[in-house]
């Protein structure tokens, strides 16, 4: 009986002591793991994050790209919208007179036989301050009023049955310059940067 009670109590007694053991080695072995997920966690985070910011500079860059793309694009249109507009101003003072409009009309005509005077707008089209003459931003204005009459030709033209092509590429044509001028930074800024 005592033999026996002994061993019970030292069997107790030992696997008390080794269920201890065992806990404590696997309680720093879950330690360990959690460490190490832990770590792996805020490594992988950290990666992520870099990855994010890297991706947020190459977009910024891109942006950047498309924004400078539109301005240049724009600048290219107003220059060419600027070009057109010099072409009558004789005296160079960037405002264009009736004598130098109807001199201009006529050399154009002339060069292009097909075309009548009716189909050429009117000085009067042009001056809306009515002061006689025409400035570059009246030219600018005219100009967006011109692309809305191809774009209702367009469709008029459509409606009759017609292709409407070439009223579109004439009213694409004139958006184009059209648009330059009436950009987000406004229209006098893009004026001074080409005069």
């Amino acid at each position: 009986g005592k033999v026996a009670l002994a061993s019970a109590a030292s069997y107790i007694l030992g696997a008390r002591i080794h269920s201890t053991r065992l806990a404590k080695k696997l309680k720093k072995k879950h330690k360990q793991d959690q460490k190490t997920l832990y770590t792996q966690y805020y490594n992988d985070v950290y990666k992520l994050e870099e990855q994010k910011a890297e991706q947020q500079i190459l977009l910024d860059q891109l942006q950047r790209q498309l924004l400078n793309t539109k301005e240049e694009h724009e600048m290219e249109n107003l220059q060419r919208e600027y070009d057109e507009f010099k072409q009558p101003d004789v005296d160079g003072d960037d405002r264009i007179s009736r004598t130098e409009f109807n001199m201009y009309v006529k050399n154009y005509l002339a060069n292009y036989p097909g075309l009548a005077e009716k189909d050429y707008p009117r000085f009067e089209d042009f001056d809306h301050d009515k002061d006689g003459y025409v400035s570059f931003q009246e030219y600018a204005q005219q100009m967006g009023v011109q692309a809305q009459q191809a774009e209702l030709d367009q469709y008029y033209a459509q409606s009759q049955g017609k292709s409407g092509n070439k009223e579109a590429q004439k009213a694409n044509a004139l958006y184009d310059l059209y648009s330059s001028s009436t950009g987000k930074d406004g229209f006098n800024d893009l004026y001074a940067q080409i005069r």
